[in-house]
């Protein structure tokens, strides 16, 4: 049977995940995160975000055994786990999405690119939603946004083949990755609580104030959604059509309010996303990324 390893980063879901949708399709996967002390101790990652982290794995990991899998986690340099990992478990190669981060996440990911040509392994990265290689225009950009956006969700495997033999480490708590815990509020992770976030901008009617209160975070009138699109537990596309759906709903199709507010959300994602896209018109720091494929 086919082996893949899909490679987690910035993308905790399973739900709209193209990398894991094809694996599975394929055969065997093997879902891997990686502890990267790089990112773990940078000067901005702070006690609350890896909290939040922890949080969005821990979901992750109970997502993929409601189908039978497992999250398998590994600690250290991806461009040493990852290649050690394909060869001990006998896997085809990985599956990943792309990283745009140009100080760090380029530059890791062009040193794997290396590291697995030098031994003949592959990798197959994929494009996320509302991103592309080809340089264009913002009005260009905007239209492919939208049809991207328009695009069927990826299901998630109804099942996920994880081969039983490959054991996980444990998952960390906060002071083995180097952190102080602190009390700080920090929201649940997860797809279901970004779902349920995501469905309270309508039920607790913040929509009818959004647009005009947006900027005021007394008022509590976001979603909340930044830390869940941060980290991928929930993906832009799955927000842009829940948020379709939701302002067409007969209680409040016919609201200027919610119509403006809703307009106005969606326009929040699309900045966001085209403020990553401009990553990829930037040289990364140092390197390139060749893509391979198989």
């Amino acid at each position: 049977m086919n082996r893949t390893l899909v490679w987690f980063r910035r993308d905790l879901r399973i739900y709209d995940h193209e990398p894991l949708y094809r694996a599975a399709r394929r055969g065997a996967v093997i879902p891997i995160f990686v502890f990267d002390r790089a990112l773990l101790l940078h000067p901005e990652t702070g006690a609350g975000r890896v909290r939040f982290m922890l949080d969005c794995l821990a979901a992750l990991d109970q997502d993929l055994q409601l189908r039978g899998g497992k999250l398998i986690l590994r600690a250290g340099d991806p461009v040493k786990v990852l290649p050690a990992l394909i060869k001990s478990t006998q896997a085809d190669g990985i599956y990943s999405y792309i990283d745009y981060e140009r100080i760090y996440g380029r530059v890791r990911d062009a040193r794997l690119n290396r590291a697995l040509a030098k031994e003949n392994l592959k990798i197959r990265w994929f494009e996320p939603p509302a991103s592309t290689g080809d340089l264009m225009a913002y009005p260009q950009y905007r239209q492919r946004w939208h049809e991207d956006m328009h695009a069927p969700l990826f299901p998630p495997p109804q099942q996920v083949n994880v081969p039983p033999d490959i054991a996980s480490d444990p998952l960390p708590d906060i002071a083995h990755l180097g952190h102080t815990a602190d009390e700080k509020f920090i929201p649940q992770g997860g797809t279901a609580e970004a779902r349920r976030r995501l469905n309270a901008f309508f039920d607790q009617r913040k929509a009818d104030r959004y647009y005009w209160q947006l900027s005021y975070p007394g008022t509590q009138v976001t979603t909340g959604l930044s830390p869940y699109i941060k980290y991928g537990a929930i993906s832009i596309r799955e927000c842009a059509q829940t948020i379709w759906q939701r302002q067409d709903d007969p209680r409040w199709c016919d609201d200027k309010r919610v119509q403006r507010s809703s307009h106005q959300l969606m326009s929040r994602l699309r900045w966001g996303s085209g403020f990553t896209q401009r990553f990829r018109y930037l040289p990364p720091a140092r390197g390139a990324i060749a893509l391979y494929s198989f």
